[in-house]
Formats: structure tokens, sequence, C-alpha cells
């Protein structure tokens, strides 16, 4: 191996094919750049909101709803990033973008290439949680308007995914209570139908359980219907604080940056060859 003294005068002796290589990595790589498409880069700043606001105890109860905060917490915002991992969401925005055209995929299979597209699509489209405890949504196209509604498409499935959830929460509530309605009324029927006249001990406590029934259906009805006015209220779960609106400055690839890195990776490679050439002849 040469000394480090050597090395010096040996890269001078190649200046020449280090100059010719480094040139030409440089100049292809400036070529392939100028047909290269840029892409535009859009980005939503958004803050998950307190998901408990749905919670009938802040409809009905003031003393209760001062203790929430409207704002979540930093679960609330890995669940949206999470949305990464939610190939149905991606799925949908490729279908109703038709993104399999956009990103010119072919396949004979059509599962085949709306996998392909989703795949580009997550590299384009994604979440990305701020030190500030915010959520970007970041989305890159070769058309700004493009980019501008990936990001509001994916804000929108997002948080109606999530929306979802908590109805299906208060619509299996509901159903668990309508059963138990039935099932109340039953046995109130049932109750009152054993009613008499007669004032012995057992018909006081057939008109207890009687007047219990009614009052268990009574409380019933209402929880019912308060849950249904939450359903009804469910609030968002992303407040958009920075819409959506393609940058032209933030674009890619950044040519001046690739360009650099491009000249200084030729420059260090062709050196390195040249002192790893010269010590094989040595050797």
């Amino acid at each position: 191996m040469p000394h480090l003294q050597n090395i010096l005068p040996l890269i001078s002796q190649h200046k020449k094919f280090i100059f010719l290589f480094t040139l030409l990595i440089t100049a292809g790589t400036a070529l392939l750049l100028f047909f290269i498409p840029p892409e535009y880069k859009s980005v939503a700043t958004l803050t998950p909101l307190n998901t408990q606001l749905a919670d009938k105890g802040t409809l009905f109860n003031p003393n209760i709803k001062d203790l929430y905060s409207i704002f979540g917490n930093g679960n609330d915002i890995e669940r949206m990033e999470a949305a990464n991992d939610w190939n149905s969401i991606y799925s949908a925005i490729v279908k109703e973008c038709n993104l399999e055209c956009e990103y010119a995929v072919k396949d004979s299979d059509t599962s085949i290439r709306l996998q392909k597209a989703i795949k580009i699509l997550k590299k384009k489209l994604y979440a990305k949680p701020t030190e500030k405890g915010m959520l970007q949504l970041i989305g890159w196209s070769q058309k700004p308007k493009m980019s501008v509604d990936l990001v509001k498409r994916f804000t929108s499935k997002i948080d109606a995914r999530i929306q979802s959830v908590i109805l299906a929460r208060y619509d299996n509530a509901i159903k668990n209570l309508q059963l138990s309605y039935d099932s109340l009324q039953n046995k109130y029927t049932n109750t009152a139908g054993q009613l008499t006249n007669d004032p012995t001990p057992a018909q006081q406590l057939v008109k207890i359980k009687v007047s219990a029934l009614a009052n268990l259906i009574t409380d019933n009805i209402k929880i019912t219907g308060e849950l249904e006015q939450a359903k009804a209220a469910v609030p968002k779960t992303l407040f958009v604080l920075d819409a959506p609106e393609a940058d032209s400055t933030a674009v890619r690839p950044n040519k001046p940056v690739v360009l650099v890195g491009t000249f200084l990776a030729a420059l260090i490679f062709s050196m390195a060859w040249v002192i790893i050439y010269h010590r094989n002849n040595q050797a």
C-alpha cells in the first residue's frame, strides 16, 4: 500500500483521469436530472383533537366537561401517525385518484398493479410527528395541485377512520341497551300481569318489582337517548392548523445538492480507484 507521502504525487500523476471521470459522472447525473420531472411538496400541519370530547359526560355534565382539554395527547399523535400502515386508506386514494395510471404501473394482474401503486404512494404520502406535538401530513407529486389533493384526502380519510371507531363504539352500546330494553319490557309486561287488588305481601312485592322495572326502563330510554345525541355530536379527530399548499421551493430531487454530492462522490471514488489500482500493480 502506498505511503501517505506517496498518495498526493500518485493522485497528481493521474489527475487527468480523476478530472475526466468526475466530470463525466457529474455531467451524466446532470443530464439525468434534466429529464426527471420534479416533484412538488405539500404539507398540512395538524393537531389531534381529544376524542374524549365525544364522551356523553362532556355533553350532559358541565363539571366533567371542564376537565377535558380540546387537544389530544402523544398517544393520539401516534395513532394518527400509524395511518402510514393503513393499506385500506392508501388503496382508496389510489383508486379515487387513478394513481395506477399516474405512476404508469403496468401488470396484467389488477391486484398486483394496485399493490405496486400503493407502495409508490407510501413513499410520496406519509405522516410525520413534529417536535412540538403536532402532526404533519406530507405529499409529493409532479403536479402541484395533485400534491395538495393527496394531503387533503389523506387528512379526510384518517379523520373518518378514527371517527368510525368512535361511532362503532356508540352503535354497539346503543344496540346492547336496545336489547336490554326489550328484555326489561318483557319482564315488566309479565310482572304487571300478575298484579291484583289483593293487599297481600306477595302483591306488595309484585308492585315493587313493577315499579323497579319501570324505573329501569326509564333509565334505559334516557341513557339510550344520551348516547344517540353523543353519537350525533362526535367531533372531528383532526384540527387543521395549516392547510396544505404546494411549495414551489420544496422540490425534489434537489438538483444542486444532488450534483454537489455526485461530484464529491465521483471525486473520492476516482482517487480511491487510482490508489487501489496502483497497489494491485505493486503487489
